[in-house]
């Protein structure tokens, strides 16, 4: 099957299918992959359900040999789901479809969360390694909501414009490159409408990017139709992404993770990325318990043990991730000087960096830029 999609008004966008088993048939199929544990979490004995937890995270976060290491080391068995979208991490989530017991998604996610009453507040004086965590990351102002503490901070990262360096000249440095009429078919985006749309009020010009006015959409609506003839394919999650572009079906794009700028360049491809004059959109993913998890002591230590110095050097080396650790505590860990600088790990110290940064906040109706993301998709707009 051809991984290119067709941009006619009268068919609709999908995503493609990623390198990987696809995000939905991974929920389908994690049972399995996991060695069953996932159903028998929900069915086993009391003795059981404390010796076992189920996290529901993203691919690189929590790689399998890890989690072997972890249960090998503290007998408590750790199913893993992956998603590949924040929609579909909150709709699995909701419907129960995934039973997590710790949860990572970002900020602005955490009072839709809390309104669907699917999350209990975290102890923090229940965790040893808080402060390894940044300051750069006021995890207490971030993620108390109605006075309780909700989570602590797991990774962080930006989301930048990506693009082959020998196709796209001179470096854009504005969103509007996507709308460039010389790179219509080439252009990429991901799909998830959580934190794709905060991009596109950026560009349409939004005083704020999180508190859209009904004028708002209307610009965000021409914007998306001026957009979806330039947009070839829509990825699904991380691989994804990075099969594509290697493909050569997209040569700019909205970059979901500077990880797969990273990853293309270790395949000696020309990419690159560059933060926009209008702002750059930025997440920090967080550990969040469930109301099952927040009762089990084993959920508190493998959050304390994902904080763990040692934790956080292997996780940032081995997916180019931001993690939790300040530049110089990164260095003590021992991360290489070559990983760091394929991160924002240090470039979070330089004056000015976070004023470029557009952090995501909770939305002011997700439902509706959903259904706008979802009309865009369709070519109904």
């Amino acid at each position: 099957m051809p991984r290119s999609l067709t941009d006619a008004r009268n068919k609709t966008l999908r995503p493609t299918a990623g390198s990987r088993i696809g995000r939905r048939s991974f929920l389908k199929t994690s049972a399995a992959i996991t060695g069953g544990a996932f159903v028998a979490s929900r069915l086993g004995t009391a003795r059981a359900a404390a010796k076992e937890l189920t996290i529901f995270t993203w691919e690189t976060y929590h790689d399998d040999p890890w989690i072997a290491e972890y249960t090998a080391k503290t007998g408590v068995k750790v199913n893993v789901v992956r998603t590949g979208s924040v929609d579909e991490m909150f709709a699995q989530t909701s419907s129960g479809a995934v039973q997590a017991d710790i949860i990572y998604f970002d900020t602005s996610s955490v009072p839709r969360y809390v309104n669907a009453g699917l999350i209990a507040p975290l102890d923090d004086s229940k965790l040893k390694n808080t402060g390894n965590i940044t300051k750069q990351l006021d995890y207490h102002k971030l993620l108390t909501v109605d006075g309780k503490l909700w989570g602590v901070p797991y990774n962080w990262g930006t989301q930048p414009l990506m693009f082959n360096s020998e196709q796209v000249s001179p470096a854009p440095d504005s969103w509007g490159a996507l709308w460039d009429a010389k790179y219509k078919g080439k252009v990429n985006m991901f799909d998830d409408a959580f934190i794709t749309f905060p991009m596109i009020a950026l560009y349409a010009g939004a005083k704020n990017a999180y508190q859209l006015t009904d004028e708002d959409f209307e610009n965000c609506r021409k914007v998306l139709r001026d957009l979806r003839p330039q947009v070839r394919t829509i990825a699904r999650g991380f691989d994804d992404a990075q099969t594509i572009y290697a493909a050569g079906d997209a040569v700019i794009g909205y970059c979901q993770n500077i990880s797969i700028v990273m990853n293309l360049k270790a395949k000696n491809l020309p990419f690159a990325y560059s933060f926009p004059k209008e702002g750059t959109p930025t997440w920090i993913d967080c550990a969040i318990l469930s109301k099952a998890g927040a009762e089990k002591q084993e959920a508190y230590d493998f959050i304390d043990a994902n904080l763990d110095r040692a934790w956080q050097a292997r996780f940032i080396t081995a997916s180019i991730n931001n993690g939790i650790l300040s530049a110089a505590e990164a260095k003590a860990a021992g991360i290489p000087e070559d990983v760091l600088t394929k991160t924002n790990i240090i470039d979070q110290d330089e004056a000015g960096f976070w004023d470029k940064m557009s952090v995501l906040q909770p939305p002011e109706d997700i439902d509706k830029r959903v259904e706008i993301w979802n009309e865009f998709k369709a070519g109904t707009l």
